[in-house]
């Protein structure tokens, strides 16, 4: 090495420590940040909801489509059980409709058989409605028997209404009991 004079050996020492204090410097700065491109926040959203679009409406679909399934078992079972129960109804009424024609059955039987006298009796004091009934399934012979023995005004209007001029009255309940 070549010999120095000390104040070019001091000066090129300040120099390297300077340079290198202004690289270590340099180091430590933040560095400039470079300004980033422009992110379209909305085109990730709008290509997230694509996305999702189709798979969501499937999902929404299948809900619906199973709610709907278990909406109409419920109906069909529902239907399933009126069914029966209108069947049940329809054995009932169709027992009570038997259950009344044998009873029609047995009060023209048992009036056929009685004295016109006391037949127009009986016959008087029941309901329009069924008293009808029982001079009607009576023979004719019978019937008129039975109204020759009735009061006048009574067995007039029994008679109109089995020819069909008066309309039957419905009956009200004489014992202040309610009716369904």
């Amino acid at each position: 090495m070549l010999p120095m004079h000390p104040f070019i050996s001091t000066f090129l020492l300040a120099l390297l420590l300077g340079l290198s204090a202004r690289q270590a410097g340099a180091q430590t700065q933040t560095p400039k940040t470079v300004p980033a491109v422009a992110v379209d926040s909305t085109s990730d959203a709008v290509a997230f909801c694509s996305a999702i679009r189709d798979p969501a409406a499937e999902a929404r679909f299948a809900y619906q489509a199973n709610t709907l399934k278990l909406l109409e078992a419920r109906l069909a079972d529902t239907v399933k059980k009126l069914e029966q129960r209108k069947a049940e109804l329809q054995l009932l009424t169709d027992q009570r409709a038997a259950e009344v024609k044998q009873a029609e059955a047995r009060m023209t039987e048992i009036f056929s058989r009685m004295r016109p006298d006391a037949a127009a009796l009986q016959l008087a004091t029941m309901d329009q409605g069924v008293a009808v009934a029982v001079l009607g399934k009576l023979t004719p012979r019978a019937a008129s028997a039975v109204l020759n023995e009735m009061e006048a005004s009574r067995a007039a209007q029994l008679a109109e209404v089995m020819g069909g001029r008066r309309p039957q009255p419905t009956r009200m309940p004489t014992t202040g009991a309610q009716t369904r």
